[in-house]
């Protein structure tokens, strides 16, 4: 049972999957604005890599996974996963197409089709033959962008002016959009610094994901995009996954294998994802401890499944933003008793228990395709 607000939450979720120990680290700083939930958000992303480094500080060399050099970041005959790996290079447009994919099926799912989520990715157009994978190159190394939510937000304006030109002629070219449904999407080389481990990460300028918001800029100046401020908006990793970085290796010395220490950046993107829809963060947002931990999305919950397989919003968040709603079983003892032992699956039951307090009970089931369970 967990306080929400002046509401009491009791939420039942069967096999929540939860990564080996690693705890997401949820932004403490982040504030939350209750604003005009967007229904139809439309992803404007682009791809950002950094001046190329050999720090022993950061993860990679500030440039993209690619298929032709993974050798060089991931020898194979180190054999560090010989299964299935997780978000496989090259890291180009059609990846992170495939990513914002993932969060839209996500959340049209979750939210009962009230969320349509479309998206284009803006691609450099310089004729540069070194740019025909579409990147843009930020003018610094990594760790000069990770030290503070300031810099976080240095990175986001320099990529959003980098692009401004081809932004805008895709404005131009598609005048149906809304600004105000436009979510830009900054995706940098390397991995998120998101995650606290058991040992030492030697890694600690690696640059942390975020939902940047006004006070994030500081004295900077918002970046300016046909005339409209841009004060809000996502940055991201090519990936979560360590299994591509020498990292992985000084972070968990002496595995023979590190299949087991993969995550995905479903989770974390739909996380964020939530702060730019109006989702309410449901943990503590001074001191980042949990609220109602590994039971909802804009929680821990949405590291459920290695970051692959997000736990819903709480069944409160849902109510809220009108994506459900619940039977009010108050009056209805005999019921009441009932429902504690058969609890139907996929509806919300309400019982208040004072005038501003109440029990939301849910019944969700991890059972797959062909009686399968995330367990199996």
């Amino acid at each position: 049972m967990y306080i929400v607000r002046t509401f009491f939450c009791l939420y039942f979720i069967v096999n929540c999957l939860f990564s080996f120990g690693l705890n997401f680290n949820l932004p403490s700083s982040i504030k939350y604005s209750n604003s005009s939930p967007i229904n139809n958000p439309h992803i404007i992303a682009i791809m950002v890599e950094f001046e190329e480094d050999n720090s022993p500080l950061t993860s990679g060399n500030g440039l993209f996974i690619d298929s032709l050099d993974i050798g060089m970041i991931w020898n194979p005959d180190l054999n560090r996963c010989d299964q299935f790996i997780l978000d496989r290079p090259p890291h180009d447009s059609i990846y992170f197409s495939n990513q914002i994919e993932a969060v839209k099926n996500y959340y049209s799912s979750i939210s009962s089709g009230n969320i349509n989520i479309t998206k284009h990715i803006v691609l450099n157009s310089d004729t540069n033959p070194n740019n025909q994978k579409g990147f843009y190159k930020l003018s610094k190394e990594m760790e000069l962008y990770s030290y503070s939510d300031n810099t976080l937000s240095e990175l986001f304006k320099e990529s959003l002016e980098l692009a401004k030109n081809d932004i805008e002629d895709y404005l131009e070219l598609n005048p149906n959009i809304s600004f105000s449904d436009i979510i830009f999407t900054v995706f940098h080389a390397g991995i998120g610094q998101d995650f606290s481990f058991p040992t030492f990460d030697p890694a600690i300028y690696d640059i942390k994901s975020a939902y940047i918001e006004p006070t994030m800029f500081g004295s900077i100046e918002y970046p300016i995009i046909n005339g409209n401020s841009i004060s809000s908006g996502i940055l991201l990793p090519e990936t979560q996954n360590m299994i591509f970085f020498n990292c992985i290796e000084d972070i968990f010395y002496g595995e023979s294998s590190y299949c087991d220490y993969q995550l995905g950046m479903t989770g974390t993107f739909s996380f964020l994802m939530g702060y730019a829809l109006g989702l309410p963060p449901l943990f503590n947002t001074e001191t980042g401890d949990p609220g109602i931990g590994i039971f909802g999305l804009m929680d821990y919950g949405s590291n459920n499944g290695r970051g692959i397989i997000p736990s819903l919003p709480s069944p409160w968040t849902r109510i809220l933003m009108n994506w459900d709603n619940s039977t009010n079983l108050t009056n209805d003892a005999s019921l009441l008793e009932y429902l504690i032992f058969n609890v139907e699956h996929d509806k919300i039951y309400q019982f208040d228990v004072s005038d501003n307090e109440y029990f939301l009970i849910e019944n969700k089931i991890n059972t797959l395709d062909d009686g399968l369970s995330l367990k199996d």
